[in-house]
């Protein structure tokens, strides 16, 4: 389970920093595409992958 987590963990910051640089880049309505599916790719890999 702990290995689980830090994978969660690590996606999750993963995607921070990419929504960190996409909002010094691009638009706010471009971060929030990316956000999203970054978000929904965390999701997926946590219940299907792991």
């Amino acid at each position: 389970m702990l290995k689980l987590g830090c994978k969660a963990v690590g996606l999750a910051a993963f995607t921070f920093c990419i929504g960190m640089i996409c909002g010094l880049l691009f638009p706010i309505y471009i971060v929030a595409v990316v956000e999203t599916a970054l978000i929904l790719l965390i999701a997926y890999f946590c219940l299907f992958r792991f």
